[in-house]
């Protein structure tokens, strides 16, 4: 087993069987977003591209239009670069990096699985980049993508991002796919925008509808996530799986047919949402989060099960386990059953911890 920078320590051994555990296929494949992480997010993301936020001066400025509407494209309009140029923009890349647990076929279609999307801004001397408007105006932000950048060692786990590199990653380098970020877009944030005047994708907006308690938080959390300033390296987590043995015990399931939903919020009133942006699209505000009863590391909503990955440290003193108790007493409340899994069992043997909660649901 190789030692890679940036790895993911503690790996189950039996894991190492998994096809394409240690390097990517060796053909081409699609990153699933929408069925794992939901619509909304995957279009949220879809369009964190060129210049962003799009300020509505922007589109102001834009001399395409269609349907009546003004259009700004991916590459700034030579107004927008003026305008940029004078208000005195610097601008940050941010890149959009997902990691991906395992592989599934599809009517003879390969598809990469994703279990963690996160932001991080592009590096240079240590410090996060930032680029003038000159570069902006010269460089074509259509093809920011070209070439398939990607990091090989990023871990999300221990904001560990390994090495940054363009072009195809080679099939059989020893590094495990689980840990190879794939950079899914790239944005460049204008350091002077105005958050009040920033614009919401159109693909989410119609999702949501004329909500505009709703519409307020989404737009609040763009802005303060989205196109807050960088500082250091440390990425910034949209969705995904919390720790290692999540992503262990994920990888085990994926193997057997078991495809569960990934960090879903549980209601007192027997609600559940996987994602902030689901509750924004069912209509829900951001403050009902105050009110859940747990966050559930995985969740199959056929069965109505709860399963929770309880780690050493967080669940095994006598206050862990009353609260992890008392949890499990609410959610039997509304409805769902809990099935909880000892990480240091899914380190010892992930299939066999997967084959026994297979048992469980179908019991």
């Amino acid at each position: 087993m190789p030692n890679i920078q940036g790895d993911i320590e503690n790996r189950p051994k039996e894991l190492w069987t998994l096809p394409n555990y240690n390097h990517l296929p060796d053909e081409s494949f699609q990153i699933d977003l929408a069925s794992a992480a939901g619509k909304f997010l995957a279009n949220d993301i879809f369009d964190l591209d060129g210049v962003q936020p799009l300020e509505s001066v922007i589109f102001d400025l834009s001399k395409r239009f269609f349907e009546g509407a003004p259009v700004v494209g991916v590459n700034p309009s030579k107004e927008a670069i003026e305008y940029y140029r004078k208000r005195g923009d610097t601008f940050q890349m941010v890149n959009v990096v997902v990691c991906c647990h395992s592989f599934e076929r599809r009517d003879g279609k390969l598809f990469a699985l994703p279990y963690h999307v996160s932001l991080r801004p592009a590096m240079k001397k240590g410090s996060p980049q930032t680029v003038g408007i000159d570069w902006i105006e010269n460089f074509d932000l259509e093809k920011v993508l070209d070439g398939k950048p990607h990091y090989m060692g990023f871990n999300p786990f221990s904001d560990a991002f390994g090495l940054y590199a363009i072009g195809a990653v080679p099939v059989n380098e020893t590094i495990c796919s689980d840990v190879i970020g794939f950079v899914y877009n790239t944005y460049f944030v204008a350091s002077k925008h105005v958050p009040r005047d920033a614009t919401d994708p159109g693909l989410c907006t119609e999702l949501l509808g004329e909500t505009k308690g709703v519409l307020g938080d989404y737009q609040k959390y763009r802005c303060k996530n989205y196109f807050k300033k960088f500082t250091d390296s440390k990425p910034f987590k949209i969705w995904g799986c919390d720790s290692p043995i999540e992503l262990f015990l994920l990888q085990a399931m994926s193997q057997i047919g078991l495809h569960p939903k990934i960090q879903m919020h549980i209601y007192p009133d027997g609600t559940i949402f996987p994602s902030l942006q689901s509750m924004w699209e069912g209509g829900v505000r951001t403050k009902k989060l105050a009110q859940t009863i747990t966050e559930a590391d995985f969740f199959f909503e056929k069965e109505g099960v709860a399963v929770f990955c309880d780690s050493k440290a967080h669940h095994t003193t006598p206050a862990q386990v009353a609260k992890d108790k008392a949890v499990d007493e609410k959610l039997a409340a509304v409805g769902i059953r809990s099935y909880r899994v000892a990480g240091t069992d899914i380190v010892d043997s992930p299939f066999r911890c997967a084959a026994l909660l297979k048992e469980f649901l179908t019991a």
